[in-house]
């Protein structure tokens, strides 16, 4: 079968999926992409041995996975979207409580896209499900390397607040919701502020707001940090200036635009405000 029949035949199968659960027939959801996932197993693909075979969303996601992982080689991104595929099958699976056949949906998933921070956090669901408090942890930890939106950002915060929340550690949680409102759309401030209000009334308005120095220390012990990953901002910013110098601007732009989202800086707006000019 040809590359991009395989693709639109998947395609085809997320867009009902995604149709079916809409109208909340997850069932006829879930039995759609399982046998498209059954189709494209029997098919065998990529094992030929001639390249490590991916499924990117993003040119981020390929930059960030070629910066961290340069021993693999050559990499090649895939056209067929079966990150997205076995994504939405370990969702759905888990929205219908079977967590083991989620879990190892989501993990092939992430085999096949291990830079996507939203399959990363479905994965991690699987474990908050199961109560399974210190691999929840330890799953959101490892997310802040390849959280490049402010928002994955302050989803990570959440899911460590919520773990410190299930410990009865009511400051650190408290530190995280708040470092997660710094990062966080507005639906995720909102998710913050009802988990605050919850902390408030748990503990009688006992828990307390930690200082800077409180919350750095916390990221010290229990190995997470305090802001964006310092090397995916040196990432984007590199490759950004590269493309810059080589005048191609909307890929310059694309880069930029993640470090500046991430930091602010009042160079990178320059930047960006000179590519804005140049590309009108």
């Amino acid at each position: 079968m040809q590359a991009n029949a395989l693709k639109k035949k998947i395609e085809d199968a997320l867009s009902q999926a995604l149709s079916l659960a809409g109208e909340k027939d997850v069932e006829a959801a879930v039995d759609i992409l399982r046998q498209q996932i059954e189709a494209v197993e029997a098919l065998n693909l990529y094992n030929d041995g001639r390249a490590d075979y991916y499924d990117f969303n993003t040119l981020m996601e390929m930059v960030m996975f070629q910066s961290q992982h340069p021993e693999i080689h050559p990499v090649s991104d895939i056209e067929e979207p079966l990150n997205r595929l076995y994504a939405m099958y370990g969702s759905l699976l888990l929205e219908q409580g079977k967590l083991d056949e989620a879990q190892e949906a989501l993990a092939i998933a992430m085999d096949w896209n291990p830079m996507s921070a939203d399959i990363a956090f479905e994965h991690a669901e699987v474990f908050k499900q199961k109560k399974d408090w210190e691999k929840l942890k330890e799953l959101t930890i490892a997310i802040f390397p390849i959280a490049y939106k402010r928002r994955e950002i302050a989803h990570c915060y959440r899911n460590l607040g919520y773990y410190f929340v299930e410990k009865q550690m009511w400051d650190e949680a408290v530190g995280c919701y708040l470092l997660s409102m710094s990062f966080a759309d507005a639906e995720g401030r909102y998710q913050a502020e009802l988990e605050l209000k919850y902390i408030h009334d748990e503990t009688e308005g006992q828990a307390q707001r930690p200082s800077i120095g409180a919350l750095r220390s916390y990221g010290e012990k229990y190995g997470f940090p305090i802001g964006p990953d310092s090397k995916i901002i040196e990432t984007a910013m590199q490759y950004g200036k590269t493309m810059l110098a080589n005048k191609k601007y909307e890929h310059a732009q694309y880069f930029l635009d993640i470090a500046y989202k991430l930091t602010e800086s009042k160079e990178l707006k320059e930047l960006l405000d000179g590519i804005n000019k140049a590309m009108k």
